[in-house]
């Protein structure tokens, strides 16, 4: 079978079977999966692990405000357990690093803050979720880095291709680990929200977008890896989107690449995963939240 066929054929069993998810919960409320074991946690159980752990990256659905909760209780437990810890932004571009250090040294107030990151332009989902987040690391004076590529310089990649833009305009991002077959899958479900009709689409078009979600996770695994370097002792922790983390792809599979495998993925729940594609690699545990619920792990946990 031609290559482009076997896209296509991939794209369109993608299509049929994400539109057939149920929506369902999982997990149970305020507990948390292990699927490598197939084990569920309380929270008290399971925090020793997570307090171990030298980089955690916490997964969410950008519009799901329970998950944001989710993520400011835990960074709460683990700045209790130990303060030494540095939190890595998928919401910013690299170039808005300085930025994060005057919101972290009080020298920028909230609506200049917005102004000043575009906010709406970048990243556009509601500001007001993930404010708590920012204001507990201005509080605490918890270093913020910014972790993402440029917009910019991802649709000169989608445009031109990686390989024919100059190094010196590549920002510092290195040469992506090549993704394996089953991410190229997963992404061609993602694929499918940019175009109207995705089975016309070419396989370039697809390969660029491959390109793409390859150098975003590249960028944030890079930035992660040497906050890491430049923080030895100290508790890395990268919020970025679920689907950067789900089965070891994105993220945690370029972290690999750059000799980082120490690493605990933490994913909430939500209805727009699919119960049937659990496995004992879809993540190191799942947290049960239901959509925009006002759940948050216990405080007395």
């Amino acid at each position: 079978m031609q290559a482009g066929s076997l896209i296509k054929l991939t794209l369109l069993t993608l299509l049929l079977s994400h539109n057939l998810q149920a929506d369902e919960q999982c997990i149970p409320k305020e507990q948390w999966l292990l699927p490598g074991s197939g084990k569920t946690l309380t929270t008290e159980d399971y925090l020793p692990q997570v307090y171990k752990e030298d980089l955690i990256l916490l997964g969410e659905h950008h519009e799901n405000a329970s998950h944001h909760q989710w993520q400011l209780t835990l960074l709460k437990k683990l700045y209790a357990n130990n303060p030494g810890i540095v939190i890595g932004l998928e919401m910013f571009p690299r170039r808005m690093q300085p930025l994060l250090d005057k919101w972290i040294n009080k020298t920028i107030d909230k609506d200049a803050f917005i102004k000043a990151s575009e906010w709406d332009d970048i990243w556009a989902y509601d500001f007001n979720h993930y404010l708590p987040i920012l204001a507990f690391a201005r509080d605490n004076n918890i270093p913020l880095i910014a972790i993402n590529i440029d917009k910019s310089l991802l649709k000169m990649a989608g445009k031109h291709g990686w390989n024919n833009i100059p190094k010196q305009h590549r920002n510092g991002i290195g040469d992506p680990a090549k993704p394996t077959e089953p991410y190229v899958r997963q992404l061609a479900i993602s694929f499918q929200g940019h175009y109207e009709d995705p089975l016309k689409a070419s396989k370039q078009a697809f390969m660029r977008f491959v390109q793409q979600q390859q150098l975003w996770d590249r960028a944030m695994a890079e930035a992660l890896a040497s906050a890491r370097q430049d923080n030895p002792g100290k508790q890395i922790v990268g919020i970025v989107g679920s689907w950067h983390i789900i089965d070891g792809h994105g993220v945690p599979y370029q972290l690999k690449s750059l000799g980082v495998t120490d690493t605990l993925s933490l994913v909430p729940w939500d209805k727009h995963l699919d119960c049937a594609s659990l496995n004992p690699q879809f993540a190191d545990a799942i947290f049960g939240t239901l959509p925009n619920d006002n759940i948050s792990i216990s405080e007395n946990q």
